[in-house]
């Protein structure tokens, strides 16, 4: 950005402020949604360059994955709360982009040595998607692309079938609810490759596990799993 650019971007925050989604607090930058206080507070899980911790043990015994990993722990009425409520219900799509962005920056420093041939983003029923305007783990893919250089695939993996909420629900109730939803397509690119399949936040991980039964149903296929934020408030 050149002087003029910034001069120009000073000028249009001064007349039309912008706020912080996570504090809703005055910020400088008008192409940020946090500003940089909630950005630097937000609770890191430290889980990219760590094993056998927590959210891995979570999956033990239900799928074969390579790795699980969520950014940030999701606490009840945080700045983070806050941004996935609006990235997901007040059409702030922006949120996931610049949110999957640092978390990829994170994870490329964090551990180079993981290695994924493409991004796979959880997929929304077409119905939910054209009612919300956008899938919102696709714009974190988009984000963590940006930053890591990772192909996004959104056509390896549909979902069949619109589902019911799944926040009152338990584990088990979260799978029968979640069984036999999705199916592949053009699965041919995927083919031995090692795939991380990406969502906005993980809670007992239901749907991410009916979603990844499927992809390893595609030969050689590898799987990891991805999320910006994880609720231990299961």
């Amino acid at each position: 950005m050149n002087l003029l650019q910034t001069m120009q971007a000073g000028w249009l925050n001064w007349l039309l402020p912008s706020y912080c989604a996570g504090c809703n607090q005055k910020r400088a930058h008008p192409n940020h949604p946090l500003c940089y206080q909630c950005l630097s507070e937000l609770p890191a899980t430290d889980y990219e360059a760590q094993t056998g911790h927590a959210l891995e043990q979570l999956f033990w015994g239900r799928i074969p994955l390579q790795s699980v990993t969520a950014t940030w722990y999701l606490k009840p009425a945080s700045s983070l709360q806050h941004c996935m409520h609006q990235l997901k219900y007040n059409h702030r799509p922006g949120i996931g982009v610049y949110l999957g962005s640092v978390a990829g920056k994170r994870m490329k420093q964090q551990n180079p040595s993981h290695h994924f041939d493409a991004l796979i983003p959880l997929p929304l029923h077409p119905s939910k998607k054209r009612k919300r305007g956008y899938n919102q783990a696709e714009r974190i893919c988009q984000g963590f692309a940006q930053a890591t250089g990772i192909p996004v695939w959104d056509q390896i993996v549909q979902r069949n079938q619109s589902t019911e909420t799944q926040t009152r629900k338990d584990r088990a109730q979260r799978w029968n609810n979640m069984e036999g939803k999705f199916s592949l397509h053009n699965t041919k690119p995927a083919i031995n490759k090692h795939l991380l399949l990406v969502d906005d936040v993980l809670t007992t991980g239901a749907t991410l596990e009916a979603c990844g039964q499927t992809l390893l149903q595609i030969p050689g296929v590898q799987l990891s799993l991805f999320t910006l934020a994880y609720t231990e408030n299961r």
